[in-house]
């Protein structure tokens, strides 16, 4: 049976990746989704995107940190300072040490990142998407398609606090778990001590995943088929 698991806001933190992989046992005939956020703040993000692209059974979706890195690369002068401002100078620096060719492979790569993808493992459904929804404007996969990019990459508040009846559960990142106690209103107290130990945290219809490796916290990781969760301390 393939296992499935989900992942996300790696920001380059190359060692923790690594063994989180090693930590799971990831083979062959798994398959792992990775919703954004592999570059900026940590130093291996490049490194990183090369190794997942080369990958067949990964799949990295779009987070904002690779849309600002993208914007930037087109030379959309504004967002070059609030792309280096979260991080991005390590992202850029490594690139520049690439050769040309290697370079525009890497964002030509970006380029083509999915938005979100819907899924289905032991006969649940699931929409991995970075930073969630705008549940105001329906949550039917057609309805998913037509939303702007920037609250699926961006959206904070407004999901977190939405009343979701959607036939799927929300895999996201973006959000640090531990500050979810301060955007989402709507956490149980269960979600709540998962939130405050930087966990993973389930709670109507969503389960957030960004466990804040970027600040030093966790890496998290989580298989779909039966829910265990995996962690490694950055």
């Amino acid at each position: 049976m393939q296992n499935v698991y989900v992942l996300s806001d790696i920001h380059g933190q190359g060692r923790a990746f690594f063994e989180m992989l090693e930590k799971i046992r990831f083979s062959p005939e798994d398959k792992l989704y990775i919703i954004g956020d592999v570059v900026d703040r940590g130093p291996d993000g490049i490194q990183l995107l090369e190794y997942i692209r080369e990958q067949p059974n990964m799949e990295l979706l779009m987070g904002n940190h690779e849309d600002m890195f993208l914007r930037t690369m087109d030379d959309e002068e504004s967002w070059y300072e609030t792309w280096i401002f979260n991080g991005g100078g390590v992202t850029l620096a490594s690139l520049m040490s690439f050769p040309k060719k290697e370079q525009e492979q890497c964002i030509e790569f970006v380029r083509k990142l999915p938005l979100y993808r819907m899924i289905t493992v032991e006969n649940k459904r699931y929409l991995l998407v970075h930073a969630g929804i705008d549940a105001a404007l329906g949550d039917s996969e057609d309805k998913i398609s037509q939303m702007d990019r920037d609250n699926l990459l961006w959206i904070r508040r407004e999901f977190f606090n939405a009343a979701l009846a959607c036939p799927y559960t929300v895999v996201f990142g973006h959000t640090p778990t531990g500050a979810l106690l301060y955007y989402a209103g709507t956490l149980t107290e269960e979600a709540r001590e998962q939130a405050a130990a930087f966990h993973i945290t389930k709670w109507d219809h969503r389960i957030a995943i960004d466990c804040g490796a970027a600040y030093g916290e966790n890496l998290g990781c989580l298989r779909l088929n039966d829910q265990e969760e995996f962690y490694i301390k950055i």
